[in-house]
């Protein structure tokens, strides 16, 4: 059986909005702590709540907007020049070659020290679609044997969902049984396969207001009561003041900096 992990969201906002920072999330399990995203306001969100990048094991990235990995340049460099260590990085197949030459060559390409690419900042692991892989430490993993060690981990894999046409972006499903959607547009059809399959908790994003590249709330609303009632809303910013329980037809408003166990 699958041991239950702490995840708490660093931020509820979009790539715009300055008050719930950015949409990424803190996981802790088994004492140790990973990120699922790395936006350019996630060490200072992480700071408000006392901790950084030294309590910090490793970070899955779901997409390359600044929003979600913005922060990789300065986990990069702290990595190198204060901590002095590489920091684990779970980095979907798909994304090989474009998060160092699109993203961060420019600063942290360093020819004079030999970091040259982006394993000499990160020990990076290259995830294909459905491949399952686990947020452990690696001194858990040496003191239990393989069979106990993969049945009490957080165990994980990716799928591609849909945010920007042309390009990738992916979600995450956790313990096969709770969904991260990170940014993506509706797919009723997902949700309940994926419920069918098992899923029972959904973290989903959502915008207040029409969004072509986003889950609007009002498309939410269209899913079975089933899929609603499972479903915990991020990414939407600042709700409206006015929104009541019954507005929000069975599904919840995650806050930022709070804790569920699941």
């Amino acid at each position: 059986m699958n041991q239950p992990f702490h995840i708490m969201m660093l931020g509820v906002g979009n790539g715009f909005i300055k008050s719930t920072y950015h949409n990424n999330a803190l996981i802790e399990t088994q004492g140790k702590r990973y990120l699922v995203d790395c936006g350019s306001l996630a060490w200072q969100s992480l700071h408000d709540i006392g901790l950084g990048f030294d309590d910090i094991e490793g970070i899955f990235i779901t997409h390359l907007h600044y929003d979600h990995c913005g922060g990789l340049d300065e986990a990069a460099l702290y990595g190198a020049y204060a901590a002095n260590r590489r920091m684990k990085l779970w980095i979907p197949e798909p994304l090989k070659g474009l998060l160092w030459e699109h993203c961060l060559r420019g600063t942290l390409e360093n020819v004079v020290d030999h970091k040259l690419a982006l394993e000499d900042y990160f020990d990076v692991q290259w995830v294909e679609e459905g491949e399952s892989f686990s947020f452990v430490p690696q001194s858990v993993n040496a003191a239990v044997p393989a069979i106990e060690a993969s049945c009490s981990s957080l165990s994980a894999h990716w799928i591609q969902t849909l945010h920007v046409p042309s390009k990738f972006s992916c979600s995450l499903v956790l313990n096969n049984r709770f969904f991260y959607s990170a940014d993506m547009q509706p797919d009723k059809e997902l949700l309940v396969e994926l419920s069918r399959q098992g899923v029972e908790v959904f973290y989903h994003e959502t915008c207040f207001g029409h969004n072509a590249v986003h889950s609007a709330f009002e498309e939410l609303c269209q899913y079975p009561e089933e899929i609603r009632r499972c479903m915990y809303l991020m990414h939407y910013g600042e709700a409206p003041r006015d929104l009541t329980e019954s507005d929000l037809q069975g599904m919840k408003l995650l806050r930022q900096h709070e804790w569920l166990t699941w």
